[in-house]
């Protein structure tokens, strides 16, 4: 795929928690209390109520308190959480490792800063289909202090490490596990001092390497397994596979390894311009796939699992780092910055707005109305966090009823919250957070009136509904006006409302409230005095 752009005819797509007629629901943005970690938070994988996740962190802490709280918890890198209440769960194996090698670059683990991920990060979290086996990758070596050369397993429900053990000499980056096999992609070339180049398989009965051994010539950051389970579907910052194009997006058989036709690929210019895949998720119909990229598409894609066929692609600009599914929509975690090739997308922010990390798109856009997906109105946030790469949302899992979030962030939607978010559906939680503080009015006498006021605000806005209710409020006390319109964050407007009949030579005071569909208030402060005339 090369500089590949769709375009789409302007229709607004009002999703968000109470949209009009015939749009899809999203989950609230309101984000819930959540135990927190002292780190980056690489992979998220729920399977029932229970949330598993992996990173670099040392401690988790309960919402809303700082490192180091008394109630602080150790946490090597792996931790698991009731997906429900976001409390933390007794699984705490403790995972080590060493400096992350790949053919150029050696990062020190001494340096406990923008390199602490490079050290003993737990990379992949992949339960088996059956429920019954966790795996992991990353860059550890040891596991609860035995030998674990960046590949581990744990029988579930216990959470007890097993047998399964391998040396892979770099980076387990990507896992996809079946009922038979354990896929494994990264930056590896030699397993069990076998050469694999960056693609491996195990058997999951007995754990042998099997003779599966398709070939990548760089990194593989994702894999998944296609809907018919025929395909292996191959994602990363690769040239070739097998020696074949397209760059960054491939399939192969999962029986064989070799080759099967596929269409779609990630930009390519040159080594300092490239987009590389960064996730991948699917549904019964069509793979989708995350990007990063530099002055190239980092935006998302969908395409047919059978061939690579591109089904859609947006090219809303800000390196996505993770993808899920659920119940229809797409959400991702990004930090984008441009989304006007997207219907209902911002333009470039401007200085003083910031990133928008986390947005949701339907999978499957009309085709009657859409070439690119329209982006829905769900706008949580988080900041990009400390790290070098100042990203936010790293990875995303949904278990149906649950959205959790995991990264470098230290904040959500403007209040601490460091490593871990959790959103959840309308089916299991209320929509209670209040739109956004509305500014203090404006209010004038026009000229050549008497007995008249006239009051000026601008909009404010919420993170999940897009129409909001305002009231204009004389006097402390009384409602004098009610109107309804939408907003977004980029886009603002001024409102106003002429009161009349006031007595000549009255002052008054005039203040606005903004109400969502689920009659959460926010209230703006009050004007200065003026006299009616």
């Amino acid at each position: 795929m090369s500089a590949l752009v769709l375009t789409a005819p302007p229709s607004a797509a009002t999703a968000d928690t109470a949209p009009g007629p015939g749009e899809p629901v999203t989950i609230t943005a309101d984000d819930l209390p959540t135990w927190q970690t002292d780190g980056v938070v690489w992979t998220i994988a729920m399977l029932g109520d229970t949330v598993y996740v992996g990173g670099n962190f040392d401690h988790i802490r309960p919402p809303g308190t700082n490192p180091g709280d008394p109630q602080e918890q150790p946490r090597r890198n792996l931790a698991a959480f009731n997906a429900a209440t976001g409390l933390p769960l007794a699984w705490a194996p403790t995972v080590e490792g060493t400096p992350f090698t790949d053919t150029t670059h050696q990062f020190d683990c001494d340096d406990l800063g923008n390199n602490r991920w490079n050290c003993d990060a737990v990379w992949e979290l992949r339960p088996s289909p059956d429920g019954t086996r966790l795996y992991a990758g990353g860059d550890f070596t040891k596991v609860d202090g035995q030998r674990r050369g960046k590949i581990a397993a744990f029988d579930l429900p216990s959470g007890g490490l097993n047998g399964f053990a391998h040396e892979f000499n770099s980076r387990v980056k990507a896992l996809a596990v079946t009922a038979t096999t354990v896929y494994a992609g990264g930056f590896f070339i030699k397993v069990d001092d076998i050469r694999r180049e960056r693609l491996a398989a195990f058997a999951v009965s007995g754990g042998a390497l099997t003779g599966w051994a398709p070939t990548a010539d760089r990194g593989v950051h994702a894999m998944i397994i296609s809907p018919d389970g025929g395909r292996v579907v191959i994602g990363g910052d690769f040239d070739h596979l097998n020696g074949n194009l397209p760059h960054g997006l491939g399939a192969v058989r999962a029986d064989t390894g070799a080759s099967v036709p596929w269409a779609t690929g990630v930009d390519r210019v040159s080594d300092s311009r490239r987009s590389w895949v960064t996730d991948l998720v699917k549904d019964n119909e069509a793979i989708y796939a995350s990007a990063n990229g530099q002055s190239t598409f980092d935006g998302r894609l969908a395409v047919n699992p059978g061939d690579g066929t591109l089904r859609w692609i947006d090219n809303c600009l800000g390196a996505t780092q993770a993808i899920t599914v659920m119940d229809g929509l797409l959400y991702s975690g990004s930090h984008a910055h441009d989304c006007s090739s997207q219907p209902d997308g911002f333009p470039e922010l401007v200085p003083g707005i910031p990133y928008q990390r986390l947005l949701a798109e339907p999978t499957h856009p009309d085709p009657a109305r859409f070439d690119t997906p329209p982006l829905l109105h769900w706008f949580p946030n988080t900041n990009g966090g400390p790290t070098a790469y100042n990203q936010g949302p790293r990875a995303l899992d949904n278990n149906g009823k649950y959205l959790w979030a995991g990264g470098d962030f230290t904040n959500v939607n403007g209040e601490k919250q460091q490593g871990l978010a959790r959103f959840a559906s309308l089916s299991v939680a209320k929509d209670v957070n209040p739109p956004e503080p509305v500014r203090k009015p404006a209010v004038a006498k026009p000229d050549g009136t008497t007995g008249q006021l006239r009051v000026t605000w601008v909009q404010t806005w919420d993170r999940d509904n897009k129409k909001l209710k305002y009231e204009v409020i004389r006097d402390g006390t009384t409602v004098v006006h009610t109107v309804e319109a939408e907003s977004r964050f980029w886009d603002l407007k001024s409102l106003t409302y002429t009161d009349t009949g006031l007595v000549a030579g009255s002052s008054h005071t005039y203040s606005v409230r903004a109400i969502d569909p689920f009659d959460n208030r926010v209230r703006s402060p009050s004007s200065d005095p003026v006299q009616a005339g």
